[in-house]
């Protein structure tokens, strides 16, 4: 009797140890997602490169021995600011030469002006007499001419006078095209020609690009370029800026293609550094779509979120316990559709706003009172 007394005894003893070890059992934090509504975005990344807002090339409109080369690369300029000069000596006589046919021109008008004034008073003389028939008709008739050809003789020298002037205008034209200046603020961004060299009208000198924010430029395909629309988003990075991410707009989109397979699109960068340069690689990202997801109600949960095992695919949803603050993970199956970019499409098993775990789900099982790890 007292033996079983003991026995008694001792199983108790130990049964109240097991419930004080359970009762004791740390209650472990765990990282945990939230299931959302699927978006049915879909990413796509295409390689462009940074431009200035506004790119010019410079070129003389006229040709000649360059003289001097007043900029050199990355320098930075003024609107107005002297590029460089083209030996202006040929010009220069042109306009000598202009100068003098249209002085000749102006003494000529005067004398012919003179010869006007004097056939008008012969005519006006005769014609008097003519009416009083003092005078021949043969007479009248040759002060008649006279008269006329005096006034052409005029007009043709007046006319002479407005073609030398255009004349004098153009060739001062030509001199003032000997200096080529910068349309705009800027920086150099090329310089094609050194002094002494012989340069045509239209030849490249150098570039000039705008100060302002950089846009980037980028070739979207044809399958892709309907996606896209004005004011559309996006992310750009630079290879050489690894460790900065840009937002961008899209600004332009181009209706027509020179090239057969991409269509240019210009986006412009909303935070744009100082240390982004024209001719830099950029990678664009844009995420598009019809929120095809959305129609279809499904639901969208991070990859780490899925564990797998003999009996399938599976999630540890987590659910609020009487205990204020602490959640107890329900092993729930999945069946699981595509895999997006947010994670995979659970086609049934959880609902959006569900919360699930995201890390050590080995150690997780069927009923274990967890706490929510704030991200």
């Amino acid at each position: 009797m007292r033996l079983l007394t003991l026995l008694f005894l001792v199983l108790s003893l130990l049964s109240c140890q097991e419930k004080s070890m359970e009762t004791a059992e740390a209650i472990h934090p765990v990282k945990y997602a939230k299931v959302e509504l699927a978006t049915g975005m879909e990413t796509y990344t295409f390689s462009g490169v940074a431009k200035a807002q506004n790119e010019t090339n410079l070129s003389f409109k006229v040709a000649g021995i360059l003289s001097s080369v007043k900029v050199k690369l990355g320098d930075q300029v003024k609107k107005g600011q002297l590029i460089a000069t083209i030996d202006p000596a040929d010009y220069t006589i042109q306009t000598n030469q202009a100068v003098s046919q249209k002085e000749g021109a102006i003494a000529n008008s005067k004398a012919t002006e003179a010869q006007l004034i004097s056939a008008k008073a012969t005519y006006d003389r005769v014609a008097q007499l003519y009416e009083n028939n003092s005078v021949a008709l043969s007479e009248y008739q040759q002060a008649k001419a006279a008269l006329d050809a005096a006034k052409a003789q005029y007009d043709a020298a007046n006319s002479q006078i407005k073609t030398t002037d255009q004349q004098l205008k153009a060739a001062g034209n030509q001199v003032s095209y000997t200096r080529l200046v910068s349309p705009m603020d800027g920086v150099i961004t090329a310089v094609q020609v050194e002094a002494n060299e012989v340069v045509n009208a239209g030849t490249l000198i150098a570039m000039v690009s705008s100060l302002g924010r950089p846009e980037v430029e980028v070739g979207v395909p044809e399958v892709v370029i309907n996606k896209l629309k004005i004011g559309q988003q996006a992310t750009i990075q630079f290879p050489s800026l690894p460790k900065q991410l840009f937002e961008a707009e899209v600004v332009e989109i181009a209706f027509a293609s020179e090239k057969s397979t991409t269509y240019p699109v210009i986006l412009k960068i909303m935070n744009a550094a100082d240390e982004i340069r024209p001719g830099m690689a950029a990678e664009v990202k844009f995420r598009v779509g019809t929120d095809e997801g959305k129609t279809k109600n499904e639901m969208v949960a991070p990859l780490k979120a899925i564990a797998s095992g003999t009996d399938g695919n599976y999630a540890f949803k987590l659910v609020p316990d009487q205990e204020e603050g602490v959640y107890v993970a329900k092993r729930v199956p999945l069946d699981l559709g595509a895999i997006t970019e947010d994670g995979y499409i659970i086609k049934k098993g959880l609902s959006a706003g569900d919360l699930v775990a995201v890390a050590g789900l080995r150690s997780l099982y069927d009923g274990k009172k967890v706490k929510l790890l704030e991200n």
